[in-house]
């Protein structure tokens, strides 16, 4: 169970197999179990076909919940920090819900050092306040909310996820103009029965992404990591296959 000072805080991280790197990106918005799930349904069968990687994000999981740091770019400039201690100079990144939108802003920032894109049950923002909460977020303001930011206790998991939720919120919906950039190829699986991301932004990515594969499973909900485990793994493992090593 390996941990690291990662960009400023302690990151739980695990490493296995070996081949062509695969970062997994969990989703979630701090809190939660981190990539608790992701592990244990297809680390070791993936670790067959490639060297996955997958780590809990700043207050999510067994990682710490450290003061500062919640910023989209910040996110963005952990999975980069990881790679670099774990001396990765370029790996497929997978994300998962919340954490698609990191991996393709990861693929606008650093091209070169992104082998692939596997974007799961994602868009380009994944986060949907309720008509009363996104009405009370916009009164309040970049100054309002920073003066909530700073009512938080530090160093509390609670607090952390709240400033994740704030920090996706103000990122916005930027990436949707910037897709045709990414020129990384990339594989995106998605439910067609997704009702917290609906599958039509599965066929929005599909559309703007130059290089991209979607798979769809039919019927399928927001969790077909779990429910869709084989296929969902086996669309991975032949998308890694097609990858050069590095």
């Amino acid at each position: 169970m390996p941990y690291a000072q990662i960009n400023g805080f302690r990151m739980y991280y695990e490493v296995a197999g070996c081949g062509v790197p695969l970062l997994f990106v969990h989703g979630g918005l701090g809190g939660g179990q981190g990539s608790a799930r992701f592990r244990q349904i297809h680390l070791p069968a993936l670790a067959r076909h490639a060297r996955v990687i997958a780590f809990d994000r700043r207050a999510a999981g067994a990682s710490e919940a450290p003061p500062a740091g919640y910023h989209f770019a910040t996110f963005v400039a952990d999975l980069f920090a990881l790679l670099d201690h774990l001396a990765v100079p370029r790996a497929v990144l997978m994300g998962v819900s919340a954490g698609g939108p990191l991996v393709l802003q990861a693929a606008l920032d650093c091209p070169q050092r992104v082998l692939g894109l596997i974007l799961a049950s994602t868009a380009v923002q994944t986060l949907r306040p309720p008509p009363a909460l996104a009405a009370l977020l916009a009164s309040l303001g970049a100054a309002g909310l920073a003066q909530l930011e700073a009512l938080l206790p530090p160093q509390a998991p609670l607090a952390g996820a709240l400033q994740t939720y704030l920090a996706y919120y103000r990122h916005g919906d930027a990436l949707a103009a910037r897709l045709g950039e990414i020129t990384a190829p990339a594989l995106i699986l998605h439910g067609t029965a997704d009702a917290e991301v609906p599958f039509a932004e599965a066929q929005r990515l599909h559309a703007a992404l130059p290089r991209a594969t979607l798979v769809p499973f039919v019927g399928g909900g927001h969790a077909i990591l779990a429910t869709h485990a084989g296929a969902y793994r086996q669309a991975i493992i032949d998308f890694v296959r097609q990858l050069p090593a590095s």
